[in-house]
Formats: C-alpha cells, structure tokens, sequence
C-alpha cells in the first residue's frame, strides 16, 4: 500500500492526502500542512500550488514514503 495519493487538478495545484497510519503521523509531525497546503477539499486532500510539489514531494521521498497516482 502506498503512503500518498497525489494527483494534478489541471489548474495549477495539485492534490494529495496520506492514505498510510505511519503517513499521517508524520504529515503532522512534520507540519506539512501549515508549510504548504493552501486550501483541502470534501474528500480530505489537501490542496498544493504547484510550485511547491517539488518540495513536498522530495521531503516525502527524503522520508521514505512512497505515492500512488
């Protein structure tokens, strides 16, 4: 099972949310969401411009998680 699902919305941000326990915690731990996040959606993703997935993306690699699109 993947940590995160990631996807694009076509209009410059893109979505993502942990799926994993040991994902959330550390999305929390980590303050991610105050860092990057700038709105969520209905369905509890959370909603990144996307000049910022870069970043989140590599620190969520540096921290051995993994995605599912």
């Amino acid at each position: 099972m993947s940590d995160f699902h990631l996807t694009s919305n076509n209009d410059g941000t893109f979505l993502i949310r942990p799926v994993s326990a040991r994902a959330e915690v550390w999305w929390k731990a980590a303050e991610m969401r105050e860092k990057y996040v700038v709105d969520n959606t209905g369905n509890d993703f959370c909603i990144i411009l996307t000049e910022n997935q870069r970043k989140v993306c590599d620190e969520i690699r540096k921290n051995n998680f993994d995605f599912t699109n």
